[in-house]
């Protein structure tokens, strides 16, 4: 990938194997168990365990695009576009996972990340360093401390609790290389389009790995041209706009290999917000100031007492951990003070980078729950602030801190630089002697073994359904809220799941939309007023659930436990549960006698659950929404209580033609209820002239944020 003196040629595959021995190190007893356990926390570690999983069976199994799923909130499915898939990581682990297993596919992952990444800032480093007078081993030895400095920092080895897809920031480096090599040879009027497309070829990679590391790129890339643009005014009084060739080639590469998944990636957020998360996330999931230079929270001497110490004080630990090093900050401050031309642009985009990692609103110390606002931030003057309103889609990147990548990759190369201007003039031992030392101090700065590492948990019953020929789905409980175990159970039964984590819940999907779903997300009552005992084998039917499963575990008390473990009992009433242990519950579903009538919402246009002292409410969100009534009999009566300041056209359609029945609800400020007798749509042309029909019913409101559905209940 660079030019390497023969006499030299040893050099990188030391490298590589220091590198590979320093992450055995870095992450043991993980070394020890390959094959029976995972790095990290047990939660969003199963989430990419799942992953990797699904890579295999849909470009193995089933030959089909990876990007959409039927074995997710089955039956409908669900989109992967805006899921943390790294498809880079299923496929260069396949045969891992074909040959030897699931397990050991997942970990080869960490090594791929840890090792590449430290190489990768090596070659980075050892590029920036060249320059006439320096040692050969000196720019070896400042470029492995580089390495080191951003492959095993605080931020890389907090998101190994997990998060695959920020742990695989090995192409970052390659990427920058490629592009400065890249601009450097347009300057000296050399050859540069094979270093553009390398730069595009590696940008890819990054995004098959993680969409945020892209922006963060393309923020980079900016600055560094905007850097060389005004190098050049000042050193030769003209604009070289050909320094933007390699960059322009580079992002045409990039859209051209990744257009399949950026084209549908693009028209859904183009019709749909879901993937934008809440306003309280920015603030929540940013990081202050205080959290770059206080020592690494996940340290072993510290943890877990280090959790508590200044700086973001509500964030999972995985992002506010963001430690700089006190090694990697000295260096810094030398190359700052005696070599200012190479560390310029590092350390400028150091400082920006830190900047927006702060979020939309600077905290320098701490941020607490008082900190956060709900409402989404107006435009202002911090540098995340004016990015969110010139970046088309950023607030769909939630997680703030992550800027914060950069930020170690640049002054791991400042450091270098630091090192080096400090060493340059020194004899070659005592060059050596101090690298040494200094990587030492770095290595014990970052310590973190043992690291936590999570066997999985999965129940022995679930090899019994995977043996069984149901195709139908598995309805895991509780789910009040996501539970990444779940999937992790997925890869042993291998069924369909009615309900399950990915990285953006899609409303289309029937957990928010369909009663006793409603029932068991919120620990009790949406807006559909149903009673959920009675209702419950018809929705199970309707949504082809097989086998309903309490686990025990996963809700240790409260109301999480009596309500799901109450409602699921009353549903079943008088069923014997096919398996039952100290741990989980299995019911196989029956078919209801009678299927009961239900409303069930729209896929969008309905806002959250919310509540007031009145009560429950949903509020619309937009102008058109959908209710759809399932087996609806002769007779029945559609009642909607609703608050709205303006009339509210209602309209029916039917499934089987265009013919269409118009009622309009009249503005109703301090509430009302409506009743709209059924039987009258049921004779409309083109309705089915059975017992119990399905109707699909259209609000339409020309105000939707001044209309509030309180109730719908079907009697």
């Amino acid at each position: 990938m660079t030019h390497r003196s023969p006499r030299h040629g040893w050099v990188h595959p030391l490298v590589i194997v220091l590198y590979t021995l320093l992450t055995g190190a870095m992450t043991w007893p993980l070394a020890t168990q390959l094959t029976t356990a995972i790095p990290g926390d047990s939660f969003d570690g199963w989430q990419n365990y799942w992953n990797l999983w699904w890579i295999k069976v849909a470009l193995v199994e089933r030959i089909q695009n990876p990007f959409f799923t039927d074995l997710l909130y089955a039956p409908t499915g669900v989109g992967l576009y805006f899921h943390t898939l790294n498809p880079f990581n299923g496929v260069v682990t396949l045969p891992v996972q074909l040959g030897v297993g699931l397990m050991l596919a997942y970990n080869s992952v960490v090594w791929i990340s840890w090792v590449l990444g430290g190489y990768g800032a090596f070659l980075l480093t050892l590029w920036v360093l060249r320059r006439p007078g320096t040692s050969p081993m000196l720019r070896y030895s400042a470029s492995f401390l580089a390495g080191a400095i951003f492959t095993f920092s605080p931020f890389h080895m907090a998101h190994l609790l997990g998060h695959m897809q920020v742990m695989s920031l090995q192409w970052m480096p390659f990427y920058v290389l490629y592009l400065l090599r890249g601009i450097q040879k347009t300057r000296a009027n050399q050859p540069w389009l094979h270093e553009g497309i390398l730069a595009g070829i590696f940008l890819t990679l990054v995004g098959l790995c993680d969409w945020y590391f892209v922006l963060y790129l393309f923020l980079f890339t900016a600055l560094v041209l905007f850097w060389q643009l005004i190098a050049d005014i000042r050193t030769r009084g003209l604009l070289q706009l050909k320094v933007l060739y390699p960059a322009i080639t580079a992002g045409s590469v990039f859209l051209l290999l990744l257009s399949p998944i950026l084209i549908p990636m693009i028209s859904e957020a183009l019709r749909f917000s879901f993937m934008e998360r809440p306003a309280s996330d920015l603030y929540i999931l940013s990081v202050t100031l205080a959290d770059f230079v206080i020592p690494n929270r996940l340290h072993t001497l510290f943890r877990p007492e280090s959790f508590t110490w200044l700086g973001n004080q509500i964030a999972p630990v995985s992002e506010r951990t963001v430690a700089i090093g006190y090694v990697a900050i000295v260096l810094t401050v030398v190359a700052a003070l005696r070599d200012r031309r190479r560390s310029g642009l590092w350390l400028t985009a150091a400082v920006l980078f830190i900047l927006i990692a702060l979020g939309p609103s600077f905290e320098l110390h701490t941020i607490d729950w008082d900190d956060v606002p709900q409402a989404p931030p107006t435009f202002g003057w911090t540098p995340y602030e004016v990015l969110n309103e010139i970046i088309p889609f950023m607030r769909i990147s939630r997680s703030v801190s992550r800027f914060a990548v950069v930020v170690q990759m640049s002054l791991a190369v400042a450091a270098a630089i630091g090192l080096t201007a400090l060493l340059r003039k020194r004899s070659p031992r005592i060059q050596v002697t101090v690298a040494v030392l200094a990587l030492a101090a770095v290595l014990a700065e970052y310590w973190v073994a043992p690291y936590p590492i999570s066997p999985p948990d999965t129940p022995e019953y679930y090899t019994q359904i995977a043996m069984d020929t149901s195709t139908s789905a598995v309805l895991n409980l509780p789910m009040n809220y996501d539970r990444p175990g779940y999937l992790l159970y997925q890869t042993v039964h291998q069924k369909p799941l009615s309900v399950a984590y990915i990285s953006r819940d899609d409303p289309r999907t029937f957990t928010e939309r369909t009663p006793v779903l409603q029932h068991f997300r919120h620990l009790g009552a949406d807006i559909l007023d149903v009673d959920p005992a009675q209702l419950g084998a018809t929705v199970f039917s309707d949504l082809d659930v097989d086998w309903v499963i309490l686990d025990r575990y996963k809700m240790p008390g409260g109301l999480e436990r009596s309500y799901t473990s109450e409602l699921a009992a009353s549903i079943f009433s008088g069923v014997t549960p096919v398996y039952e242990d100290d741990r989980i519950t299995v019911y196989r579903t029956q078919l209801p006698p009678v299927p009961q009538a239900y409303p069930l919402l729209g896929p969008t246009g309905w806002g959250p659950l919310a509540s007031d002292e009145e009560g429950n409410y949903r509020q619309l969100v937009e102008g058109t929404v959908l209710l759809t009534l399932r087996h609806v009999p002769l007779g029945a009566v559609l009642q909607i209580d609703y608050r709205s300041k303006d009339e509210v056209v209602f309209r029916a359609v039917t499934q089987t033609s265009s013919n269409s029945q118009i009622t309009t609800l009249p503005a109703a400020p301090d509430g009302s209820v409506f009743n709209i007798p059924l039987d009258s749509l049921r004779a409309l042309p083109g309705t089915e002239a059975t017992e119990r029909v399905e109707m699909q019913l259209v609000f339409e409101s020309i105000e939707p944020s001044s209309t509030q559905i309180r109730s719908i209940q079907i009697r």
